[in-house]
């Protein structure tokens, strides 16, 4: 039976399909398509972790980040830049502060 997937995978999965018996198809992205191919895979793996939440997934969504940054050509150095200027001037989520609501005075 054959099941299709059409998702990015961690790169030794074809590897693992074949030693189990089984055989696979896949093809290796190019940059336009990786990049899509990650946003599709953070959507994917935040819902994951929003209906199980497990250090095993978390574990997955920091590989992932780590792959948008290498895929985008983003700076690692300039992202903790980012997070410690946006700590800086927005705060973090450590108080746990839930917005309900915000009148304008209109």
């Amino acid at each position: 039976m054959k099941v299709d997937y059409n998702k990015l995978v961690r790169d030794k999965i074809p590897e693992i399909i074949k030693n189990s018996g089984r055989a696979c198809e896949y093809k290796i992205l190019g940059k336009s398509e990786i990049q899509d191919a990650l946003k599709d895979k953070l959507l994917e793996k935040a819902e994951v972790f929003m209906n199980k939440p497990s250090e095993d997934e978390l574990s997955d969504i920091y590989e992932l980040l780590d792959t948008i940054v290498e895929a985008f050509e983003y700076e690692p150095l300039h992202i903790d830049y980012l997070k410690i200027q946006n700590k800086e001037n927005k705060g973090s989520y450590s108080e746990k502060v839930f917005l309900i609501s915000v009148d304008d005075g209109q």
